[in-house]
């Protein structure tokens, strides 16, 4: 461990070497980050057969690994080795840490496409956070209204706000047929809709991302009995965009008024947090 340690010392320092140009620093990032990588490779292939060591080195070298990215981006700001950690760390990091990063950034970096779609999606997260009023979007149709619950409209155009913000709390679950993890939730989800729902409470599917044959399959499929509205891969209005979500199941209680109570919910705390509402 402390010759790896030793190593990751020397890798770092090399990122930011005195008198580097700008291609040069990147060069050297590029070069220790292989080298990481190079060693994570042949240390996971070497203990395939010992689960637990594997995980343990695993988790030390996750850390090692936002560390030593972190460290960089802090060294090199001004160029696109910054870039390449808030790539590279995407999912390991938190919005706080993303946006200490491109908050160091120059103007002219904030123009990269990575970098800017990066910041709409924070920008966007921070605009929904908890405790932030709901965002507002409309779909051209809605989906469900035979086995909704009631009232639902019946009308081609549909707006969140025709459910969110309406006296009731609201847990909206952006979702698609393909989702894996998502279709793990929808029992959590059922079960709290027949349990509580009624006038305060119901929850909400927005389907994005998704087939619209395979959307309906899945309702079937899937036992799905709360309304649903369908966000068009063309529609004016990008949901996920809107609330800066990235990966699915996204999971939000809204409050009667339509603040955001909570994001990221799964599993037994967001039935936990349901049933406090709800008391």
């Amino acid at each position: 461990m402390k010759i790896r340690m030793f190593l990751f010392a020397i890798a770092a320092a090399a990122v930011v070497a005195c008198g580097q140009t700008p291609e040069e620093k990147v060069k050297a990032y590029e070069e220790a980050h292989d080298a990481m990588m190079q060693e994570y490779t042949q240390m996971m292939d070497s203990l395939a057969t010992d689960q637990a060591k594997a995980e343990e080195f695993y988790n030390d070298f996750v850390e090692r690994y936002i560390e030593f990215n972190l460290d960089a981006a802090k060294k090199n700001a001004d160029n696109d080795v910054a870039v390449q950690v808030l790539m590279n760390l995407r999912g390991l990091i938190d919005d706080e840490q993303v946006d200490q990063i491109i908050s160091k950034m120059p103007e002219a970096m904030l123009e990269n496409e990575q970098v800017a779609y990066l910041k709409s999606n924070l920008d966007a997260r921070k605009a929904t956070a908890e405790g932030m009023m709901f965002t507002d979007f409309t779909v051209e149709h809605v989906y469900g209204y035979d086995r909704s619950v009631d009232p639902q409209p019946l009308k081609k155009e549909v707006k969140f706000s025709d459910y969110v913000g309406k006296g009731k709390y609201v847990l909206v679950d952006f979702w698609a047929s393909w989702c894996g993890p998502c279709k793990g939730e929808i029992p959590n989800l059922i079960e709290l809709q027949n349990k509580f729902g009624g006038d305060k409470f119901m929850v909400l599917g927005v389907n994005v991302w998704d087939d619209e044959a395979a959307f309906k399959a899945a309702l079937e499929e899937e036992g799905i009995t709360y309304p649903q509205i369908v966000v068009p891969q063309n529609n004016k209005d990008n949901a996920t965009e809107l609330y800066g979500i990235q990966g699915i199941p996204q999971i939000i209680l809204f409050g009667p008024d339509g603040t955001i109570v909570k994001r990221d919910l799964r599993g037994q705390a967001m039935k936990d947090l349901v049933e406090e509402k709800m008391k």
